[in-house]
């Protein structure tokens, strides 16, 4: 539920949007329609489009004269879009569109006059944490730590960012973890975790963890930190942290596969990586399923507080990934990117609505008793 004082600030206000064709961004997007704000988003081209509310218009980040004209009398923007992906054939990709893009929506707001803007970040720019200590706000990792395209391209990102707020420019900036829901276009690598798994592509475990968020509770976070935070502060935006061998266990419902037991070995991950980025370089129409960047990630958890964003802004995401990944599971299926094992979104689904058959669910996956599972509803 979107609190009053979010309605009272956007109703009726011009709000610009950059990533509303994305993941967070068409979330965020959503929701600003449902408070009754005019929605200006920008998009490469318009083409296959809907509108739901929204006005999209066509621009490219990379050209600011493009970004100035489309954000026209807006008040407010949000700077969502990212070029989310852990390998590029050409790495400059990354950059020209997290750094130079980023650069370019700051210097054409600024410009117009905008009162406030909110830029999305990543909790990747900080310090990973542990179960023993957190990653918070105010550790910042070092550029040492960055083995790819994408942290370098965010935490330069983040430099130009910050650099206009110690000037006093009104931003404020959002830290998400990894998100988890339904419309996740590309898909991001957290929705590739998911689908991976659904298609059984996981035979091994990697000793990592992760701080999972519902979408939705993401995007609110972003709306939230527009109306009541501080220029110049940057707040994480997650949900709860689970090891990857806990979170498959919510996912493990959905598909034809266990969680498996054994955790694979780093030397043989870097490996896999190195020779699928290689067919990656010959082939083009294919994508490397494992990445450098992303096995040097997971080396160790990235474990996070929400304490700040609930303190200052209200923030309260919910205790649950379930309905998360339910959610995420069902697009992916609906999109043909997943198969539906046996009708167990319909099954699953119910005992989501009912506590305490969806407990009794998960217990019947656990024994591998499928048809109990499959009979709770």
């Amino acid at each position: 539920m979107i609190p009053h004082d979010l309605h009272r600030f956007f109703v009726g206000q011009h709000v610009f949007v950059t990533g509303a064709s994305g993941f967070i961004g068409s979330h965020v997007a959503s929701l600003l329609v449902q408070t009754g704000a005019h929605v200006r988003a920008l998009t490469r081209s318009i083409k296959r489009r809907r509108d739901n509310g929204i006005n999209w218009v066509e621009g490219d980040l990379r050209r600011r004269d493009s970004i100035e004209a489309a954000m026209k009398d807006c008040r407010y923007v949000f700077h969502v879009a990212g070029d989310y992906r852990f390998w590029a054939r050409d790495p400059r990709e990354i950059f020209a569109n997290n750094v130079q893009g980023t650069i370019n929506l700051l210097e054409a707001a600024k410009r117009r006059g905008v009162e406030k803007i909110v830029c999305t970040s990543t909790t990747g720019i900080l310090v990973p944490g542990t179960p023993e200590r957190l990653a918070s706000e105010e550790r910042l990792a070092s550029p040492a730590q960055f083995k790819g395209p994408y942290k370098r391209s965010k935490f330069r990102s983040y430099l130009e960012v910050k650099k206009r707020e110690d000037a006093g420019w009104p931003i404020a900036t959002t830290l998400p973890t990894a998100p988890i829901g339904p419309h996740d276009p590309r898909p991001t690598p957290t929705g590739m975790i998911v689908l991976a798994f659904l298609n059984g592509r996981i035979p091994l475990l990697a000793r990592t963890g992760l701080n999972f968020v519902d979408v939705r509770d993401c995007a609110l976070g972003h709306l939230l930190t527009m109306a009541r935070a501080k220029s110049g502060e940057r707040y994480l935006l997650g949900g709860i942290n689970l090891w990857l061998s806990d979170f498959l266990k919510h996912v493990e419902p959905y598909a034809r596969y266990r969680t498996p037991r054994f955790y694979a070995p780093h030397w043989l991950s870097f490996l896999t990586a190195c020779a699928s980025e290689t067919v990656a370089q010959l082939r083009p129409n294919w994508t490397p399923f494992v990445t450098r960047e992303s096995v040097h990630m997971s080396r160790g958890p990235h474990f996070s507080s929400n304490a700040k964003a609930e303190s200052e802004l209200g923030y309260v995401p919910t205790s649950s990934i379930d309905h998360a990944v339910h959610d995420a599971v069902e697009d992916f299926v609906a999109r043909g990117l997943a198969p539906d094992a046996a009708g167990r979104l319909e099954c699953h689904a119910t005992a989501l609505r009912n506590p305490d058959d969806c407990e009794e669910n998960h217990k019947a996956h656990e024994r591998g008793d499928y048809r109990m599972a499959s009979w709770i509803k």
